[in-house]
């Protein structure tokens, strides 16, 4: 379904070339760095491999940015016309085409032969054990096939979210995961509370290996840091940009002395752009 979508979409991307990007565009917080400083460094020539040319229907001269924490807030804002686009991840990008009918792309960003942005966990310094036993685990699940199994699954092909429940292990260590459960299909937490999408498929993979319990925090992509550094969790599923951007999860996480990152274990090059019909 995805796959068709998305070819379906490059047949027509020329068509939003000479598209006028709307003013205001709604995205998820950055945490150490202000909108105002975001779109200054993404105008500044010296931003990088990223080019206007990249932004396809997007005239990035004209762009405006207004934070939010949560992906329900941002859309109800873009439903009240407080913005005019919201700019999210390709798999979310599709999954909420494909579900909400008001809505259409826009224009999209296109970075192929660029840098890549990166899913990863992050942990305190103290829990570097934990992390390293992360790390095997993600090691050996690209290995084995079983990243691309899940990453087929729950983003290229995806079909539904599917609640998911964590094995349940006698004796065993449990960890606490923040997670926003607020990015359909990344991740997702129902009304009930029941978790569902790629994130926690994966999440479940590497418990299942490690024969530990996962208890999920439920909270705002504003607010892992808080989580992590407090002691409320043991891990946070964390975003790393890529390497040509300066306010990319490298800076915070080096503002936060004490805090470490996970190898990766999903990366993806494109960001939709999406308004209103």
């Amino acid at each position: 379904m995805i796959k068709k979508f998305v070819l379906s979409f490059l047949l027509v991307a020329v068509c939003f070339s000479s598209v006028a990007s709307a003013e205001i565009v709604g995205c998820l917080s950055i945490l150490n760095i202000t909108e105002e400083e975001l779109m200054s460094k993404m105008k500044a020539p010296s931003f990088g491999d990223i080019h206007d040319e990249d932004y396809i229907g997007v005239d990035l001269q004209n762009l405006s940015i207004k934070y939010y924490d949560n992906l329900v807030s941002m859309l109800l804002a873009l439903d009240k016309g407080e913005i005019d686009l919201i700019n999210v991840i390709r798999p979310v990008g599709i999954y909420l085409l494909e579900n909400n009918p008001e809505l259409r792309l826009k224009g999209f960003n296109w970075w192929v032969l660029r840098d890549s942005y990166a899913f990863d966990f992050g942990f305190m310094e103290k829990n570097a054990t934990l992390k390293n036993k992360f790390n095997d685990a993600i090691t050996k699940m690209d290995e084995d096939g079983t990243l691309a199994i899940l990453k087929d699954r729950y983003i290229e092909n995806f079909k539904d979210l599917t609640p998911m429940q964590f094995e349940k292990f006698d004796n065993a260590e449990t960890i606490t995961v923040a997670i926003t459960g607020d990015l359909p299909p990344i991740d997702y937490i129902a009304a009930d509370g029941t978790p569902a999408g790629f994130n926690v498929a994966v999440l479940s993979e590497i418990a299942k290996r490690l024969h530990v319990n996962i208890k999920l925090m439920n909270i705002d992509a504003g607010a892992r840091v808080a989580a992590l550094t407090s002691g409320r969790a043991d891990v946070i599923f964390w975003i790393e940009g890529s390497e040509a951007e300066s306010y990319d999860s490298r800076t915070i996480i080096e503002k936060n002395e004490g805090i470490i990152i996970s190898r990766p274990y999903y990366k993806w090059h494109e960001e939709y752009f999406i308004g209103k019909k």
